[in-house]
């Protein structure tokens, strides 16, 4: 999550926003996305589940709380082709703020670490 805010992230966030947007016109293009889509998915909500039986998240969806999740990062990659980029402190923590939230941590947990 700490490198959301970087020039890495910004990159990927193009060509990601740029894929989905013309895997509506791409067959093959669409299902490598879906395809990397249930790859991250199945990931996250991993670690998710991992965390829950280890005590430290605390969720009843882990799926749910993934999607929530990832949606809050996709949303912060709209913004990536803005020029002048757009800035605002709620961006700087949608991602930790969501994720705090739907895992039942401690605000600023995830802030803190990095």
């Amino acid at each position: 999550m700490h490198r959301l805010g970087g020039e890495e992230f910004t990159d990927l966030g193009r060509l990601w926003l740029n894929a989905r947007h013309l895997a509506r016109y791409r067959p093959t293009l669409r299902r490598a996305v879906a395809g990397q889509e249930a790859i991250m998915r199945d990931t996250l909500t991993a670690v998710i589940e991992d965390g829950v039986r280890s005590g430290e998240f605390t969720t009843t969806d882990a799926l749910g709380a993934c999607v929530v999740i990832l949606v809050a990062i996709d949303g912060l990659g709209s913004y990536v082709n803005d020029e002048p980029p757009f800035t605002h402190p709620a961006l700087d923590t949608l991602v930790f703020t969501t994720a705090e939230r739907e895992l039942g941590l401690p605000a600023r947990t995830l802030r803190g670490r990095g």
